[in-house]
């Protein structure tokens, strides 16, 4: 065999490992990953918007419009399997989205590299276990970025055409690029600021070339007005009222203590893009730009602007990071969506500068197993099957928490028999018994609003401590479940309720319902479920 059949024979069986073992762990993340409250409230929108409901007007929902929308064109796929069904379905996603983070950073060098680079940007998140978790999960993630990196891979096709005469039309590519982002701020809000710092970029570096910026910018108004224009007709107020409840929690500003950890996650979390980083800079730092890179203009002829394109992702990249981590409470995971733009950056930029090819093959395996064993080293495996640790003994799981969960359901559904509303704020549990829950209660937890007027607490679709106590007194649904977080938080600061509170709601609960069992270490944060069923003379 030939020394260069070898090696296309080698980046072939690299890309096959990475890509089985991005397939194994998604299955593995689905069936074993933790609950998350989340996963019952985006779901559950979905089948309210598959029922003919509507986002804020109908249903109190926090994030932007797109996701319950597109989840609910689907549910007929991943509706009968419940909380799994949408795990699955979400995990599909999530691979989309990391082929076309592959894609991306394969049109950024040399044809003969493309499939290298691919590998690396595929790798570095498909095979991570906790970008894995986060966009099996059904949260705004997988979704947002699949939006994400699909528009600036159909962005990349402006450049890139076999006949020059043809350059002026490709430019028009960008009019359903800034479609594509516009909807990846149309599931996760806070995207939006991509659209105006890529038509910077595209204005300051491709001015001369073509329009790209504004057919980009037209593409991007088109899908935000598409989104948000029924938004403003029918329920601004509602929508304004559930993006911004989360900016008064605690209104203490940014705590660097909290920034500093939100840091120190995202770096263990991400520590194989972190590494590749630092490299890259203190390359940079010893011996400067150096050669001009090994694909910086043209290739075939066609006037393609290799080089230019990873600097685009990374200042979207930046942009959005910045956004996310001066909030007060800046969650790591909120940078997840992001990672597919940094990933194909970082291939791009390190496979456009390694001219030995040995050099370039050992990078790409040296990637995919630090990859791989970064994830072998996750903190989250052990939080999957074990409950913590008594003393000296480790208190392992006996079925993952998507089984507990199945079990759970199966038995609030048969003790409902023929009603097809449950009392919960575990809204999960809902989703899998293919039931509903009472108006007010679809965001769980996060739709108790106690210091709101009754007039306020009907427009909103929350409940302030009236209409929670006359829901709870009035026994209006035949079975009642409820986990550590059910009546213990309380918005929009986020405090716990007061106890004195939660004893009352607990009083009005026993006055209607008897327990009927429990179920110990349940769900997010393993806290015990009471199941309750209504008393006979009551039915």
């Amino acid at each position: 065999m030939s020394r260069d059949r070898l090696v296309k024979v080698m980046q072939v069986a690299v890309a096959g490992g990475a890509v089985l073992s991005a397939l194994t762990l998604y299955i593995f993340s689905a069936y074993y990953g933790n609950l998350n409250q989340d996963e019952g409230w985006y779901l559950y929108a979905a089948r309210c918007v598959a029922d003919g409901g509507h986002p804020y007007r109908d249903f109190f929902f926090t994030q932007a419009p797109l996701m319950p929308w597109f989840y609910s064109w689907f549910e007929a796929l991943w509706g009968g399997f419940g909380v799994l069904g949408g795990r699955v379905f979400t995990a599909v996603i999530a691979l989309s989205s990391a082929l076309c983070a592959g894609a991306m950073a394969s049109r950024a060098v040399p044809r003969e590299r493309s499939l290298q680079t691919a590998t690396v940007a595929f790798a570095l998140i498909a095979c991570n276990l906790y970008h894995v978790y986060f966009t099996t999960i059904p949260k705004t993630y997988a979704l947002a970025s699949l939006f994400l990196c699909g528009g600036f891979l159909t962005l990349s096709f402006c450049f890139f055409r076999k006949r020059r005469s043809h350059s002026r039309m490709s430019r028009m590519w960008a009019l359903p690029a800034g479609f594509l982002i516009a909807m990846a701020a149309g599931t996760r809000l806070s995207l939006i600021v991509v659209l105006p710092v890529t038509v910077v970029v595209l204005l300051l570096n491709f001015h001369k070339s073509g329009s790209a910026f504004f057919w980009f910018a037209l593409g991007g108004a088109i899908g935000i007005l598409l989104l948000f224009a029924p938004v403003y007709l029918n329920a601004w107020d509602q929508f304004i009222f559930s993006q911004t409840f989360h900016i008064q929690r605690d209104g203490s500003g940014i705590d660097p203590f909290l920034t500093a950890g939100s840091l120190s996650r995202l770096v263990r979390a991400y520590l194989t893009h972190c590494l590749i980083l630092c490299a890259l800079i203190l390359a940079l730092l010893l011996y400067g730009r150096g050669k001009k890179p090994a694909f910086c203009g043209s290739q075939d002829g066609d006037a393609y602007h290799g080089e230019i394109w990873p600097l685009i992702w990374f200042a979207a990249f930046t942009a959005v990071f910045a956004v996310h981590i001066v909030t007060p409470h800046p969650y790591d995971d909120y940078q997840v969506p992001i990672m597919g733009l940094l990933a194909a950056a970082l291939a791009a930029w390190v496979v456009n500068r390694l001219d030995d090819r040995k050099m370039r093959m050992f990078f790409v395996i040296g990637a995919v197993i630090a990859v791989n064993f970064c994830s072998f080293s996750s903190p989250l495996i052990q939080q999957w099957f074990t409950e913590g640790q008594d003393r000296f003994w480790i208190l392992r799981k006996q079925i993952p928490d998507i089984r507990e969960l199945q079990i759970a359901a199966r038995e609030i559904r048969t003790l409902a028999g023929d009603d097809d509303t449950l009392l919960t704020q575990d809204t999960y549990l809902a989703v899998e018994a293919g039931m509903r829950v009472p108006c007010g209660l679809e965001m769980g937890p996060f739709g108790y609003f106690p210091e709101l007027s009754d007039e306020q607490a009907a427009r909103y679709h929350v409940l302030n401590r009236r209409l929670l106590s006359e829901l709870i007194g009035g026994a209006p649904c035949s079975v009642a479940a409820f986990s550590g977080y059910g009546l213990s938080i309380q918005a929009p600061l986020m405090d716990r309720v007061p106890h004195a509170e939660y004893q009352r709601l607990m009083a009005l609960l026993g006055n209607n319902y008897d327990f009927v069992g429990e179920v110990e270490n349940f769900g997010q944060n393993s806290t015990l479920l009471q199941i309750l069923k209504k008393r006979e003379k009551l039915a």
